[in-house]
């Protein structure tokens, strides 16, 4: 079959550097190890690093049976603002002129990520008009936590303004053939939108199903951990001593940094030879310099590639969750969040939902009420062996009974190769 992947905001078999793959890349490789054929679609900027891949429509072979395709739009610095509005219209715009000028582009099937919503709505009613099943991989809760942010005074206000967004939202996901996001909370928020749009809105059960956010476990040589090891060395931290927590991450409004503030201020009265180490960039990290500038247990590392990233992570007494505590990350649970259980880490969190319910079944992590630290459970996670070992251990077992990466990627593959027009929507 010939399958083709939309997907933007992720890194890309030609980018630079030493990326982890996403899920555009780590799907697009098992597809051809089936022997499918593979076009990549995705933007001409990269999202990670704030950079140009090209500026023009470009079409770039790969290796065997992979193409990609990028499409050029306006670019962004901020993760949130009025130009990455414009950047996903434009970018919305051009796939259109993309897919209007390639008659010759027929795929089999289509493995959509949704957001951006412009390109979605783009690229399933193209799809919908050349009859080509299509899979929804809903991994944000757009458009409603556009809304989120604002006080309640206003939020109706807010809701009409961007009321087209939730039309074409609803549209999206009646015409997708399959749906499936990183938690059943996530399909549960999708069914709910949906039957709130529409009194008569039904649909098949089995047009749903989760994948989580895994990721192929890196495989660290002898040399690698050598080099990582120095890395963290030069910066005064011996890693190999375990006294430290960590966060890997864009440094940006997703995160509750106050968290690790907290937490910081309250380990360095009782164990100062023990550390916080903060890896990542983004729109945030001036202000985290000046936030962090009195804790000298603090380290603001910047960019790390995937063996330093990985050194760190699985030699942490735990990783640092500090997602914020709205709808969106209620319903998920974050691939960093599942790298640390593949790792055999515990995770500390304060985002309620998925997070704490997984706590709560596992006991794989520690959950903080923002109003009670639970200091002695991070007390007996530094002094308590024992107690470290239960948390580690069912860290890791709770990967393997729900985030194994074989099972998760064998299950979207056979469902985008069995997929077909049966799960026929409603009309809009």
């Amino acid at each position: 079959m010939h399958i083709c992947i939309f997907q933007t905001g992720e890194p890309l078999h030609i980018d630079d550097g030493s990326y982890r793959p996403m899920r555009a890349m780590l799907l697009a490789d098992a597809l051809i190890k089936r022997n499918h054929k593979v076009t990549l679609i995705s933007s001409c900027f990269f999202h990670q690093r704030k950079i140009f891949r090209s500026k023009n429509f470009t079409t770039i072979n790969v290796k065997k049976n992979l193409i990609i395709e990028l499409i050029p739009s306006l670019g962004y610095q901020k993760h949130i603002g009025i130009k990455r509005i414009l950047d996903h219209l434009i970018l919305s715009f051009n796939l259109y002129r993309f897919l209007k000028k390639r008659k010759d582009f027929t795929p089999d099937r289509i493995f959509l990520g949704y957001p951006p919503i412009e390109t979605s709505f783009i690229m399933i009613r193209w799809a919908n008009k050349l009859g080509i099943p299509i899979m929804l991989d809903v991994k944000d809760n757009w458009p409603e936590n556009f809304i989120e942010p604002f006080p309640n005074s206003i939020k109706i206000l807010v809701r009409l303004l961007i009321y087209p967004y939730f039309k074409l939202s609803k549209y999206i996901f009646n015409k997708a053939d399959s749906i499936t996001s990183i938690t059943d909370s996530f399909l549960n928020w999708i069914k709910l939108f949906l039957k709130k749009r529409n009194l008569f809105f039904q649909t098949s059960e089995n047009k749903f199903f989760a994948s989580p956010l895994v990721r192929k476990k890196i495989k660290i040589s002898k040399i690698n951990n050598q080099i990582a090891n120095d890395f963290w060395l030069k910066r005064n931290i011996n890693i190999l001593e375990r006294k430290h927590f960590s966060f890997v991450g864009s440094l940006s409004n997703s995160f509750d940094f106050d968290l690790i503030f907290d937490l910081a201020n309250f380990i360095l009265v009782k164990y100062p030879d023990h550390k916080f180490i903060i890896c990542g960039t983004g729109d945030r990290s001036a202000e985290l310099s000046k936030l962090f500038e009195d804790l000298p247990n603090v380290f603001l590392i910047g960019e790390v590639n995937k063996y330093n990233s990985a050194f760190l992570l699985s030699n942490s007494i735990a990783t640092i969750a500090p997602y914020k505590n709205t709808q969106n990350f209620r319903n998920s649970i974050p691939n960093k969040v599942i790298e640390s259980l593949e790792n055999s880490v515990p995770f500390i969190t304060r985002t309620d939902g998925e997070l704490k319910n997984l706590i709560k079944t596992f006991n794989n992590g520690i959950f903080l009420d923002s109003q009670n630290m639970e200091v002695n459970n991070i007390v007996k996670l530094i002094e308590d062996q024992k107690y470290r070992k239960v948390l580690c251990k069912n860290a890791y077992k709770s990967y393997e009974q729900l985030f194994d990466f074989q099972k998760v990627y064998k299950r979207i593959i056979i469902n985008i190769e069995n997929m077909d027009r049966k799960f026929k929507s409603i009309k809009s």
